[in-house]
């Protein structure tokens, strides 16, 4: 079954996350979920977006000399009309330089991070809308805010069997059963948790954006 969609024909895979996010050599242990082509090509567009339109946040320009990561110079020089609507994103507002995501594109890239993970970890796929998506710069986040975000906290809801977080659960009985997972330091880490008839996914990317989808 398609991780995304539920589409029971499976011609491909996809990898958890996007290797868009991730810096080269990539992990050795590289998460990966079943995926119907369709999906895997519909979201590509966004996916360059999102990526693209973090790094320009994050260093306050378009020009791809002051980038850093290679993959979104890469594509930054080849789209040029990419290149100019991120440009149109930043606007002064308040004396401040803002940039203007895409809600939509944004939180469509976040959904299907969130959908791979919770089937990866629970070998259950979120097909259905979440209840809610929140992201936020951790810069802007409050202790108080940080601390909620990255505490150890208990499931009230043991994993699917067979699926990798009971394994993980039996092996290491010691640990608590909110764990974060680390794919590549400072650039991806994540999180799967149930609690209160919830599911809740947690995605830290590039040591900048806080987000957590949530199911009921």
């Amino acid at each position: 079954m398609c991780s995304y969609c539920g589409d029971i024909g499976i011609e491909t895979r996809d990898h958890v996350p996007s290797r868009i996010l991730l810096d080269e050599p990539f992990p050795e242990s590289f998460p990966v979920v079943p995926c119907c082509l369709k999906c895997n090509q519909d979201f590509s567009l966004d996916e360059e977006y999102f990526a693209c339109a973090i790094e320009c946040i994050l260093h306050g320009t378009t020009n791809v000399d002051k980038l850093k990561r290679k993959k979104v110079k890469a594509i930054l020089e080849r789209k040029q009309l990419l290149r100019q609507r991120n440009e149109n994103s930043f606007m002064l507002q308040d004396g401040q330089i803002h940039f203007q995501i895409e809600q939509d594109r944004f939180e469509n890239i976040i959904t299907k991070l969130a959908k791979g993970h919770a089937k990866y970890e629970n070998s259950e796929p979120q097909l259905d809308e979440p209840l809610s998506i929140s992201m936020t710069p951790l810069m802007l986040m409050t202790e108080e805010e940080l601390d909620k975000f990255f505490a150890p906290k208990e499931m009230t809801k043991f994993p699917e069997v067979g699926s990798r977080s009971l394994i993980n659960l039996v092996k290491n009985t010691n640990t608590p059963l909110f764990q974060w997972t680390t794919v590549q330091q400072n650039n991806y880490l994540y999180s799967v948790t149930s609690d209160l008839g919830t599911l809740s996914v947690k995605i830290v990317i590039w040591d900048y954006l806080a987000v957590e989808v949530i199911w009921d």
